[in-house]
């Protein structure tokens, strides 16, 4: 068992390492590139950074971070923040590895996939990045489309006196039978739903 052990854990520690090139993807801040597809209370952009689809949705909250931060930080209860989430398993902890899957509308396949998280802080702003890695206890994904470049960011900014400046950006790839042509579509509703859903959870769990 102690042999199993060690060998799992190397064969991680090797996958974490392979899979930290994803957040070189990750568009900067500094990235200006970005194509407005739809302003609002939650904006949508996208762009291509890395030969990599990018879709980008900011709002802001009138919350303070530290309740925006916590409720991102509840890895295993992604599942009931974020409607189109049904399954969120953390498959450890320490290392912040958490398996996602995602049910698809209408004629489309499940997406999943499991990703690592890490964060960033500087003054008011907190980052909280994630890319996909390789685990040995991730769940038989059968009937559902591996997403193995999953990756993207939370970005929290501090306002004073209105609340929290709320970024998500993440891989736009969707693969499977997805039509190219629906890909705008896709990332509009998708960047409007998650914040939408972010900002209406933590509103009714005060």
């Amino acid at each position: 068992m102690k042999m199993i052990y060690k060998i799992t854990l190397v064969f991680l520690s090797i996958c974490l390492l392979l899979s930290d090139s994803f957040l070189d993807n990750i568009p900067p801040q500094d990235h200006g590139n970005w194509k407005l597809l739809n302003e609002g209370r939650i904006s949508v952009f996208h762009t291509e950074h890395s030969d990599v689809n990018w879709g980008k949705a900011t709002s802001t909250f009138p919350i303070k971070i530290d309740r925006v931060y916590s409720t991102l930080k509840d890895l295993g209860n992604y599942k009931h923040i974020f409607d189109r989430i049904t399954e969120s398993e953390v498959l450890d902890k320490d290392e912040n590895i958490v398996y996602v899957r995602l049910d698809m509308p209408y004629f489309l396949s499940d997406r999943d996939y499991t990703v690592k998280y890490i964060e960033n802080y500087n003054s008011d702003v907190i980052v909280i990045q994630f890319y996909s890695v390789l685990h040995p206890n991730t769940p038989d994904n059968k009937g559902s489309v591996t997403l193995p470049r999953a990756s993207g960011e939370w970005r929290l900014t501090s306002i004073p006196g209105k609340g929290t400046k709320v970024t998500y950006i993440w891989n736009g790839e969707l693969l499977g039978r997805f039509p190219e042509s629906q890909l705008h579509t896709a990332w509009k509703e998708q960047g409007n739903e998650v914040l939408m859903w972010l900002y209406k959870y933590i509103k009714s769990n005060k």
